[in-house]
């Protein structure tokens, strides 16, 4: 019948494409990049109105960019569910503790904005964590808590200091890929095995991650702010 060749047609043409859309998330593939921010050097040359009014912290230590599961060899899942961001959970860990160690900086945290940032990292890429929303929050802070800022970097703010100490205070250069905008720091990658979608130990980064270092000189800067 042609009603039944075009039911098959379709049904060939959908199974044929299915994978561009779906891309199955298997829990043993995946590790975390852990996205570190140098609140002051991302601040450089900005107008933003969290960067002429930083809190303490964000000037002496790394605040999160993200948690983003990866690939064990190579890219990353994104956009895993349709679950909606729930404004309530920063609320429920405590909007001073998130804006402490997960600010937006673009915004007023009195701006309905504000919660904008931590929108996008939740959508692209805590939906492929396994992790409830609390949990996927709570957890990246707990990181930022416990494999913080290294000393050799909070007591060298303005100063010019080696890219290669600095990668051996995050344990060598294949653990960590740095981040800079010319040569001044912005920022810093480290990866993470994890267990049931939860971070559990410092691992080497894959070659894809440890080739996005943007910090080719012998020197970093450490701006401040």
């Amino acid at each position: 019948m042609i009603i039944s060749s075009y039911n098959n047609m379709y049904l060939s043409k959908l199974l044929y494409f299915l994978p561009y859309f779906v891309s199955p998330i298997i829990a043993s593939d995946l590790i975390y990049v852990f996205a570190y921010s140098w609140t002051p050097g991302f601040c450089m040359d900005t107008s933003y109105i969290g960067c002429s009014k930083p809190q303490e912290y964000w000037k002496t230590h790394f605040t999160i960019h993200g948690l983003w599961p990866q690939y064990s060899t190579d890219g990353y899942p994104s956009y895993c569910s349709t679950e909606a961001f729930d404004s309530n959970v920063p609320t429920t860990i405590g909007m001073d503790t998130m804006t402490k160690y997960w600010p937006d900086v673009k915004y007023s945290e009195s701006s309905s904005n504000y919660d904008s940032f931590w929108e996008h990292e939740w959508t692209k890429h805590g939906t492929c964590s396994q992790l409830s929303q609390t949990d996927y929050f709570q957890d990246a802070i707990h990181l930022a808590e416990t494999f913080g800022t290294p000393a050799y970097l909070s007591n060298n703010i303005g100063k010019n200091i080696s890219s290669y100490e600095l990668r051996d205070e995050f344990g060598g250069k294949e653990y960590v890929s740095l981040q800079c905008n010319d040569f001044v720091l912005v920022g810093a990658y480290t990866c993470w095995g994890q267990t049931n979608g939860i971070p559990s130990s410092q691992i080497i980064c894959p070659s894809s991650v440890q080739s996005e270092d943007t910090c080719s000189d012998d020197y970093v800067y450490i701006e401040s702010l």
